[in-house]
């Protein structure tokens, strides 16, 4: 793990050694941050209110004070991602499919982009690691720390990006799904928990409504908005796991909403009985069996309400805005890929073990490919011209 964290970090450090890249939504999150250091206000450049965002993000912004400081804690963010989904990881999957997970996440090309723009999306990822793995240490141990800790991630989500409300909804709903294997006390404790991690979010919004209510929920284009996003975000999911040429999203629609669903499809936990415990579980904790489902539950209703959103509100939708936005689920598709495949890394010897060791070679090409893709764009995105701290007057 040790030496994925350091390929991580040195791709991170050679993309963003010129600067950290921006776009529009990067000007107001500097100005932000510009005018709550010089004022104590978050106002966005034409000195209205800061609403459209949520407002962590340009609160640690301005804390850093500088580009400089800012990319020290997206690369700290992106190390503490692929520990706390590494160790999930090990929670999880049988150990030869454990070792696969911080290696793909170190050459994850969607945490690669965000992580070069002054995004929330960096920051989102952290919290979204972290939150998951505090949820389910949590329903393994039923400790306090480990829900104290949830409760405090989960209550930031939302905060750091409005769709952290969108997790928070299906990992509610995926607990709903395996409601029998908790306790009345314990389905009491989850309800509390939900409850009170939305709660920030729900009044940033709330407050967001009150000020700018004409301009925030609108049609975008109906139906054909919903399938065309559905589309690109069954093209993101698909280029992240098979190479796929860029030039082929603009042709066959249909045929990336339909691999949308057939990768959900596949994606799904199916009962598999492991012959060796997961990496890290000497006791064998009914949880790793029943969380994945979590998980996916969690990842679909997440892109089902993206979809929502870019159909029902000023959310943007595209291509490149689904790849920002569906970054935070690449841990939990890269967990759940592998435990499809992680009954094949743990056949047994003789008439099986030829499957077991075409996996490994399958693995082993994916990892090929994504160290590709990762070394060509953090090389184009070196290239992008470096943000600059704007000028608060």
């Amino acid at each position: 793990m040790a030496l994925a964290l350091l390929v991580q970090l040195g791709l991170y450090a050679w993309a963003t050694a010129p600067g950290l890249a921006g776009t529009a939504d990067s000007g107001f999150y500097l100005h932000a941050a510009g005018t709550l250091r010089a004022s104590g206000h978050l106002l966005n450049p034409d000195g209205t209110a800061y609403r459209y965002w949520p407002p962590l993000y340009p609160v640690l912004v301005a804390l850093g004070g500088s580009l400089g400081a800012l990319r020290i804690l997206h690369g700290v963010a992106l190390a503490m991602s692929l520990l706390a989904w590494s160790q999930l990881g090990r929670q999880l999957l049988p150990r030869a499919a454990a070792l696969a997970v911080p290696w793909a996440l170190a050459l994850s090309t969607p945490w690669l982009v965000v992580s070069k723009f002054v995004w929330g999306e960096t920051v989102f990822l952290t919290l979204v690691a972290g939150y998951v793995l505090a949820l389910f240490r949590g329903l393994q141990t039923w400790r306090g720390q480990w829900w104290a800790a949830a409760t405090a991630m989960g209550f930031l989500l939302p905060l750091q990006r409005t769709a952290g409300l969108f997790l928070l909804a299906g990992l509610a709903l995926g607990l709903v799904v395996q409601h029998k294997h908790l306790a009345p006390r314990q389905r009491l404790l989850v309800t509390c928990h939900f409850v009170f991690t939305g709660l920030g979010g729900l009044a940033w919004h709330f407050y967001a409504l009150l000020l700018a209510a004409p301009t925030v929920y609108k049609m975008n284009q109906g139906w054909a908005q919903f399938f065309s996003s559905a589309a690109d975000y069954g093209f993101v999911l698909s280029r992240w796991l098979l190479p796929v040429r860029a030039a082929w999203r603009p042709e066959l629609t249909a045929v990336w909403v339909l691999a949308l669903a057939g990768l959900l499809a596949w994606l799904w936990p199916r009962s598999v009985g492991w012959e060796e415990r997961p990496a890290a579980s000497p006791v064998f904790s009914p949880w790793v069996r029943h969380f994945p489902v979590v998980l996916w539950v969690a990842v679909a209703c997440f892109l089902l309400l993206l979809l929502v959103a870019t159909t029902f509100t000023r959310s943007a939708a595209g291509l490149y805005d689904a790849e920002r936005y569906a970054s935070v689920l690449f841990g939990p598709v890269v967990l759940l890929a592998l435990l499809g495949v992680g009954r094949w890394f743990t056949s047994p010897l003789g008439s099986q073990k030829w499957p077991s060791w075409l996996v490994v070679g399958v693995v082993g090409l994916w990892l090929a490919y994504s160290a590709g893709r990762a070394g060509s764009n953090a090389a184009a995105l070196r290239q992008l011209a470096p943000l600059e701290w704007p000028v608060i007057r």
